[in-house]
């Protein structure tokens, strides 16, 4: 039976693999290599030396990536490896294929300039078969990345793990070192170029950890805290940034932080639920890669969604892809990140009930940590949903002197990226299957996962009883609403009222008369609340009140105004007790350790 090798470990495969000598192995592999180059020259070429072509090069480029992506689709499913013995610099392996369809993606949306050919060089890099060789054209590339000074000197040292072995002691310092820097570039880019450095960051951790095996509890805990501390950066990041774009920003560098923490309990911690978590990052790096991406290129269009009176705010097909994309990035279910959060349930559920209870604990813990890391994304995604579908005026209304007709336009072929990356995360999420058994080799699993049509549209764990199928959840959903649509229509009963547009001031009939000693002051329209929010109001018996004035929070005052006091009471007793509460510890300890040490 042929062998499989992802990440240097070698596995039966239930599908056969083409040999390295084969023709269409090397096609794919040479295409592949001049398609790269092709897009790297493309981006960096001056407008003088393509001439007529200049006009069309964004186009050129995009179909360059479609070639790309298209490509590296076909290798990957038919499992695709091996290279070329003329040139043994670049080739194929288990890891590589997927991960250029992620790029694919990425590279059609950065396009022209140094982001452009910085994506080629993460290509070849991600085809290199030699440490070196993916180190220098890994690190370039996030030098042409940067976007300051510093950062400029740093970043290429997060490649140094690529050329450290892996069973050296420096190995799990210097990923604690890659995770950190690549965290930092993450959380500084203002676009779709956010998730580059964390595909670098993912694919060298990847290979890294399956080479490497189990790590030491400490160096598993460096790991996980280098993570943890990403996503934690990244989430603040999200909450506090005044631009749409660096609220994204902090989503992704929150979401590479959390993957960081899942893989290293994947394939570095001895746990039972390694293959949840593995299968939690492998469908993370799909909707929600693909509607991050979405999200990130429109955020940059018109200035930004925070900008007053934004063209990305005013078009409804722009409104409907940036909605759906933030809802396949929430915890909303059946959408992808609820998959990704039901996954690391189930996992933590499966580790807890076969570990050691400390170690159980820690799990908890971990688990706890990430569910509140989600809990402040979810709060940068609705400020960029509340700036997009609450605070932006009509392009009707003026505002500032500025008329309908002077109101931002926004081409549809801007956001035809945007449409193909969501309508790819709508996909992804309705056929989990297909997508884990296609990514199934970008980080090594021991059991594999093969294309199977009874599996396409669930996700499934080997030797457990435990599926999701977000199809029927989409089905039941569709049911549940127009089952309550038709009960509307039939007794005449809706929750929500049709919003009723605001009539003129009533001035008795007079006509307005403008005099010529006087300037009538303009009259100013202020957008009013959506109907769904005043209705929320309404349902909660808030309407028309201020925050303070609501019994919620009055009674939570007066609960922490009672705690605060009990705290401050128990604080002095302990204070004045404090000689009898030291003699009552000694001897509580002497008790345990005479029991402990029978």
């Amino acid at each position: 039976m042929p062998q499989n090798r992802a990440h240097g470990v070698i596995r039966p495969s239930l599908h056969p693999v083409w040999s390295q000598s084969s023709i269409f192995t090397s096609f794919v592999l040479c295409s592949l290599f001049v398609l790269f180059v092709v897009a790297g020259v493309l981006a960096v070429l001056p407008e003088r030396l393509l001439r007529r072509c200049a006009p069309w090069r964004s186009e050129i480029l995009a179909g360059v990536w479609g070639c790309l992506g298209l490509l590296a689709l076909v290798g990957a499913v038919c499992r695709l490896e091996g290279g070329v013995s003329w040139f043994p610099v670049f080739g194929m392996d288990g890891p590589a294929l997927p991960m250029l369809v992620l790029l694919a993606f990425t590279g059609g949306l950065m396009g022209v300039g140094q982001r452009g050919l910085a994506c080629a060089l993460t290509g070849l890099a991600f085809l290199a078969l030699s440490p070196l060789v993916f180190g220098l054209l890994a690190g370039t590339a996030l030098v042409l990345l940067a976007d300051r000074g510093r950062q400029g000197v740093c970043l290429p040292f997060a490649v140094i793990p690529a050329c450290i072995p892996a069973d050296s002691p420096l190995s799990p310092p210097a990923l604690c070192l890659m995770v950190l820097l690549l965290g930092w570039a993450v959380s500084s880019q203002k676009g779709p170029e956010a998730v580059l450095p964390a595909g670098i960051g993912l694919f060298l951790l990847g290979r890294l950890l399956a080479e490497v095996g189990v790590l030491p509890p400490v160096q598993q805990g460096l790991l996980m805290v280098s993570g943890g501390a990403v996503a934690l950066w990244g989430a603040v990041q999200a909450v506090r940034s005044p631009a749409a774009c660096g609220v994204l920003a902090g989503v992704a560098s929150a979401g590479y932080g959390g993957l960081v923490v899942m893989l290293t309990l994947a394939l570095a911690a001895p746990v039972k639920g390694g293959e949840f978590f593995r299968t939690a990052t492998l469908l993370a790096t799909g909707a929600p890669f693909l509607a991050l991406l979405a999200a990130l290129w429109l955020s940059r269009q018109d200035g930004g969604l925070f900008t007053p009176n934004s063209a990305v705010a005013q078009v409804r097909g722009s409104r409907l892809v940036l909605g759906g994309s933030l809802l396949l990035l929430s915890a909303v279910p059946p959408l992808g990140g609820f998959s990704v959060f039901w996954c690391l349930l189930n996992a933590g559920e499966v580790a807890a009930a076969h570990t050691h209870p400390a170690q159980a604990l820690c799990l908890l813990l971990v688990l706890v940590g990430a569910a509140c890391v989600m809990a402040l994304g979810m709060i940068g995604l609705l400020r960029v949903g509340f700036a997009t579908f609450v605070q932006q005026m009509p392009a009707s209304v003026p505002q500032g002197g500025r008329t309908a007709d002077d109101a931002p336009s926004l081409s549809s072929v801007l956001l035809l990226p945007a449409w193909i990356c969501a309508g790819g995360a709508v996909l992804i999420t309705l056929l989990p299957g297909g997508w884990l058994a296609l990514v199934d080799h970008l980080f090594a699993g021991d059991t594999p996962r093969d294309f199977a049509w009874k599996t396409l549209a669930r996700v499934q764990f080997s030797g457990s009883d435990i599926t999701l199928t977000p199809v029927f959840s989409v089905l039941a959903l569709a049911v549940c609403v127009v089952g309550a649509g038709l009960l509307g229509r039939a007794f005449g009963v809706f929750p929500l009222r049709p919003a009723v547009p605001g009539a003129a001031a009533w001035r008795d009939g007079a006509p307005v008369v403008q005099q010529d000693d006087e300037v009538q002051p303009a009259s100013s329209c202020e957008p009013s609340m959506p109907v769904v929010w005043t209705a929320f109001g309404v349902l909660l018996g808030a309407a028309e009140q201020k925050p303070t004035d609501w019994p919620v929070v009055e009674k939570t005052s007066a609960g922490a105004r009672y705690l605060q006091a009990v705290l401050f009471r128990t604080v002095a007793w302990c204070e004045a007790q404090g000689m009898v509460l030291i003699l009552l510890f000694l001897g509580a300890g002497l008790l345990l350790g005479l029991f402990a040490a029978k």
